[in-house]
């Protein structure tokens, strides 16, 4: 995440929240997210060879990319508050994950739009998701292999 300039936001469970293009604005925030991302897919490919080895179970990671508007600030109290996103693209991100198997990455219609360069991508949808009145568009993008 860090390299590619992305911001941590928060671990729930095991969920972790990021951010790209923000607090900073970044014109090519699309491309870094999905780099973060395909660099998380290869490292948990290394760790479930080394796991596998080891007899333990395997670790499963499925990513979710969205694109858009959102409310970035200082939430909570005087006592206790913590910088935090609010918006439909962080609710999005998170259905879209949903729908990502292990290894997989699936991207809104917005990010996939936003990438600087065409990907091949398996179309999914339109799709009704949680939260939304109208179905979404979204592209998956499939697990690294091995070796490459």
């Amino acid at each position: 995440m860090l390299g590619e300039r992305g911001t941590v936001m928060q671990f729930v469970g095991d969920s972790v929240m990021a951010v790209f293009g923000a607090p900073e604005p970044q014109a090519d925030h699309a491309d870094r997210a999905l780099r973060a991302a395909q660099s998380l897919q290869g490292a948990q490919l290394e760790l479930n060879r080394r796991w596998g080895s080891a007899g333990l179970p395997i670790f499963e990671l499925g990513i979710g990319l969205s694109t858009g508007l959102v409310a970035a600030a200082l939430i909570g109290s005087d006592e206790r508050a913590e910088y935090s996103l609010v918006g439909d693209a962080v609710n999005l991100a998170q259905r879209l994950q949903q729908f990502a198997s292990r290894g997989e990455t699936v991207l809104s219609e917005a990010t996939y739009a936003a990438l600087s360069h065409s990907l091949p991508a398996e179309r999914i949808g339109p799709a009704q998701v949680k939260g939304r009145k109208e179905p979404v568009t979204a592209f998956r993008v499939p697990a690294p292999q091995p070796g490459r």
